[in-house]
């Protein structure tokens, strides 16, 4: 049976590794997946995992919402004390989205509320509140929504999103939005490098307090995943953002960490009922706990190559007495496989010089080995000289010597001179043939 896995692992790797690489391996898991598109990428090596259909445009949902809260945390200098108010057009806009779609989710806010940027981004990560990004939206972009859109687009642009087009803060079902699953990783990991990111997603609760309106405000987490009494609880899972319509399917954009390994997962319009319930408003937890139940289980870092190992010798030239040098790998080499696999099952590749020339260091840079799996390279290593090698200075001066024979001046100068004597010996023979007729005539 372990054989049997292994064949299916290394064929698994062999048709679906993305070009030549390092490290790009997308493996297929043991289910099907119901999600639109799904990406899963391993943080420590930064090897995805898995992707099914990661560049195909699809509407953001709420996922959306994660940029506006990242240009609030780029653009809002004091978020806890910059003040945003619910004005009347936004009231407008939700009563209108709430009755031509239906089922949007809100905080709880009133026209002329005031209530803080700060708050209002934990809002907008535990409760999805479309409300609440749209007065980000109108704080930020100076009284316009519209332009705070252009923003979101630019910074997109920026980071890298090329299949992206947003054309609201709150991502309600719009055909002309769309992202890719890829482009909803990038930004989720440029968020989490934000400073205040990390306490935005991982809270499941937030008390809001007062304000000039409501006496008091408190919203609870629609992650389920970090919901500890809900079916599809993961104490592993952390954050980072969920969205759902019932017209586009749910969504989840997650990090898990769990004995040393840390992965990112977007899944976006899943549809497909999930083992918990009928609902497709939590299809997306079902298929996130899956999809890292199998990563966790099956993958491992293993030291595929060590430092100092010996790939025996390369012809050397220059050096008295020695005719080869031995070489050996410059680094250690881990990569993240299936458990299934062993490190034996790695196969080296060579490519070096056909010959090495004195004067050589320890250490020095000689070749590359190529890390082959299932004839897929997985990794590059250097080769270095594992001793040291002097020049003969008499072998040295001898192939300098051998090296100028073999210049373009040499050969014109030996060219040059050889015409010159041909010469020389042409005008000889004529000379001397010219004294002897002279001689006749005097006779």
């Amino acid at each position: 049976m372990k054989k049997f896995f292994l064949f299916l692992f290394v064929l698994v790797f062999c048709t679906s590794t993305i070009g030549g690489s390092c490290l790009a391996a997308s493996y297929t898991p043991n289910f099907d997946l119901a999600a639109e598109a799904v990406y899963l990428i391993n943080l420590d090596s930064d090897m995805v995992i898995c992707e099914q259909n990661a560049d195909k445009p699809v509407e953001p949902s709420s996922l959306a919402q994660l940029m506006t809260v990242v240009l609030a945390l780029e653009k809002v200098e004091n978020p806890e004390s910059a003040m945003a108010s619910m004005r009347g057009y936004i009231q407008d806009e939700m009563y209108r989205q709430n009755v031509s779609l239906g089922g949007i989710r809100l905080a709880g806010l009133y026209k002329d509320e005031e209530i803080s940027i700060q708050k209002l981004m934990y809002a907008v990560m535990i409760r999805d509140a479309n409300e609440a990004a749209m007065m980000i939206a109108d704080y930020v972009g100076d009284g316009s929504v519209p332009y705070f859109v252009e923003m979101m687009n630019e910074r997109a642009q920026e980071l890298g999103m090329s299949g992206t087009k947003f054309t609201s803060p709150h991502g309600l079902p719009d055909p002309e939005s769309h992202t890719t699953a890829r482009d909803m990783a990038l930004l989720a990991r440029h968020a989490l490098s934000l400073p205040g990111f990390e306490a935005l997603m991982t809270a499941t609760t937030y008390d809001g307090g007062p304000t000039n309106i409501n006496e008091h405000l408190n919203w609870n987490t629609t992650n389920r995943l970090m919901v500890s009494s809900s079916p599809y609880y993961n104490s592993a899972v952390s954050g980072i953002k969920t969205g759902y319509h019932h017209t586009l399917g749910s969504y989840a954009v997650t990090l898990a960490r769990r004995n040393g390994y840390s992965y990112l997962a977007v899944l976006m319009a899943s549809r497909g009922a999930d083992t918990q319930s009928d609902n497709d408003a939590f299809s997306a937890f079902d298929e996130t706990n899956r999809l890292y139940n199998w990563a966790f289980s099956t993958f491992r870092v293993k030291t595929l190559l060590e430092k100092g190992k010996s790939f025996g010798e390369v012809p050397l030239r220059l050096a008295w007495g020695k005719d080869f040098l031995r070489i050996m790998s410059a680094d250690n080499f881990t990569a993240l496989i299936p458990d299934a696999i062993e490190a034996s099952s790695i196969q080296y590749e060579l490519v070096l010089p056909e010959y090495v020339q004195a004067p050589v260091e320890k250490g020095q840079l000689i070749g590359e080995v190529r890390l082959v799996l299932a004839g897929e390279k997985v990794g590059v290593v250097g080769v270095v000289s594992a001793e040291q090698a002097e020049a003969s200075r008499a072998l040295l001066l001898l192939d300098r010597v051998i090296g100028l024979t073999r210049t373009y001046w040499f050969k014109f100068i030996v060219i040059f001179l050889a015409v010159l004597m041909i010469l020389y010996i042409a005008l000889m023979i004529v000379r001397n043939r010219n004294r002897r007729r002279y001689g006749r005539r005097r006779r």
